[in-house]
């Protein structure tokens, strides 16, 4: 079960550091959240590298 919106912004794990990204998916089946670092990156994540 997702924990945290899409669309919120969230501070990402190494090798990231220093980085927000937007959340904009969530993959209930990998639980895991895909998450855009930019305007053409994106990455998949689990919930708990992720810092709201």
């Amino acid at each position: 079960m997702p924990t945290l919106k899409i669309g919120t912004t969230v501070k990402l794990p190494n090798p990231y550091l220093k980085i927000a990204g937007t959340i904009i998916a969530y993959y209930a089946t990998k639980d895991q959240y895909l998450v855009r670092l930019g305007i053409s990156q994106q990455c998949y994540f689990k919930p708990d590298k992720l810092i709201a």
